[in-house]
């Protein structure tokens, strides 16, 4: 078995090519501050495996172990946490980050949308663990963006800024959960977690699945195109994909407003996680300025 190192930034994912020709990717988990229960990451599984056997959207699927578990937990005496540990089969493909273009992006359009199809016909069960995102911070660590600790950050009229987006996002949610309910979404679905083979899109990383909004999910997906120079082009590219399959999204008339909202609502997502990763520490500066940039231009578009 031949190892290779991936990434180690909020897991360890190694590649594994084995004797006879079959390749695998592993995923460790880095412990804390973001790493997920064996309850959440069962529960994680358990719809990746249901994607799988639907044939709607094309994901790794985790392998069992030797005893039949989708998972095994191991620590060892000189790391002060238990990792979880997951083998899944191999995606083929470049990452979409690598392949952006019209037809790439009508792709991905068209899987978060099969995916959103999927979630509606799916039905957990009862055991299932996600978090809610029915609150600007979907997560149990409280939101602490406008505590007196770190005011710094929101220097001159930055603060009125991330309040006013505060309240829109809270003001979208309580009409989103008074006319529908939730569904399960992948939550993290960007341009990174996503390859594409023979214009076939495939996804990975279901792990911070949420139950939320279809708005909420394209939201995050538009997120990480912003401030390129051609991000309405790539906002259309996606829908056309999107529309090709179910409505964009869902029924609501004013859903291009409502996406706008949630994608300062991700900014806000982000200046919160931020705050607790040591690895930004050096960054955290400039990251909100940007998180200031977004969050202006969304709420410019809402008008």
């Amino acid at each position: 078995m031949r190892i290779r190192g991936l990434t180690d930034s909020t897991n360890g994912v190694f590649r594994l090519d084995s004797a006879d020709g079959e390749r695998y990717a592993m995923r460790v988990s880095l412990g804390p501050p973001l790493a997920h229960t064996p309850s959440e990451v069962r529960s994680e599984l358990e719809w990746v495996s249901a994607i799988h056997e639907s044939g709607a959207v094309r994901v790794p699927f985790p392998v069992a172990t030797r005893s039949g578990e989708s998972f095994t937990v191991s620590g060892h005496r000189d790391v002060p946490f238990e990792s979880i540990c997951v083998v899944f089969t191999w995606l083929e493909g470049p990452l979409v980050a690598e392949r952006l273009s019209e037809s790439t992006l009508r792709a991905f359009g068209r899987v978060s949308a099969l995916l959103h199809d999927q979630a509606a016909q799916y039905t957990p069960p009862d055991w299932f663990d996600a978090p809610t995102f029915d609150r600007v911070y979907p997560w149990d660590d409280p939101f602490v963006v406008f505590e007196d600790t770190h005011r710094d950050l929101l220097e001159g009229d930055r603060l009125a800024v991330f309040e006013d987006a505060y309240q829109v996002v809270e003001e979208a949610l309580s009409r989103l959960k008074a006319a529908e309910p939730p569904r399960l979404t992948h939550s993290d679905l960007h341009m990174w977690n996503a390859k594409i083979a023979r214009g076939t899109v495939s996804v990975f990383d279901f792990e911070d699945k949420l139950w939320a909004w279809p708005v909420q999910d394209i939201a995050t997906t538009l997120y990480y195109h912003w401030g390129s120079a051609d991000f309405d082009d790539i906002r259309a590219w996606f829908r056309e994909g999107y529309e090709e399959v179910r409505m964009w999204p869902d029924s609501w008339p004013d859903s291009g407003h409502l996406i706008d909202t949630f994608i300062a609502g991700r900014s806000l997502v982000m200046a919160n996680a931020v705050i607790t990763q040591p690895e930004f520490a050096t960054s955290i500066d400039s990251i909100y300025e940007r998180a200031e940039r977004r969050i202006r231009d969304m709420l410019r578009r809402i008008g």
